[in-house]
């Protein structure tokens, strides 16, 4: 009866870590590229990690910080992000609202929380080739 109990037991993990293998296996597939992008990008802000922020960059991106537009190359974005990030270490950071156009292009936009400031977040990016990456990226203090 005991070795019987075992076994039920056993069969029971086993097919709870198969259930568990097969469900965290079709999640990953279930994100869309575009709603990988923006689980990435937002990371990245929470982390204020410039270096990780700049791979889902375009070579060419518009930077908008408050008022400020200008369009960098992904070396000269990341130095501005970094120096943007180091005087503004994130406390939190927020996606609230995604969508996409028929034109192709996918946008985010969200809250992005320094202990000096809070921020509101736009990101829009398309695709170029085979990725989407970010086009134009800004940064408005809420006053």
């Amino acid at each position: 009866m005991a070795k019987s109990l075992k076994m039920r037991n056993k069969n029971i993990v086993i097919t709870f870590m198969s259930l568990l293998l097969v469900f965290s296996t079709f999640s990953g597939f279930a994100q869309t590229p575009e709603e990988k992008l923006i689980k990435n990008v937002q990371e990245a802000l929470k982390s204020s990690s410039s270096r990780e922020l700049v791979k889902y960059l375009h070579e060419r991106v518009e930077i908008k910080l408050d008022n400020e537009k200008k369009d960098y190359s992904t070396n000269q974005a990341e130095i501005v992000l970094k120096q943007f990030f180091q005087k503004n270490p994130a406390d939190s950071t927020e996606f609230i609202h995604e969508g996409n156009s028929d034109g192709g292009i996918i946008y985010a936009i969200g809250s992005y929380v320094s202990r000096n400031k809070k921020y509101r977040v736009v990101l829009r990016a398309k695709k170029y080739k085979a990725d989407y990456k970010i086009y134009r990226l800004e940064f408005t203090e809420d006053r």
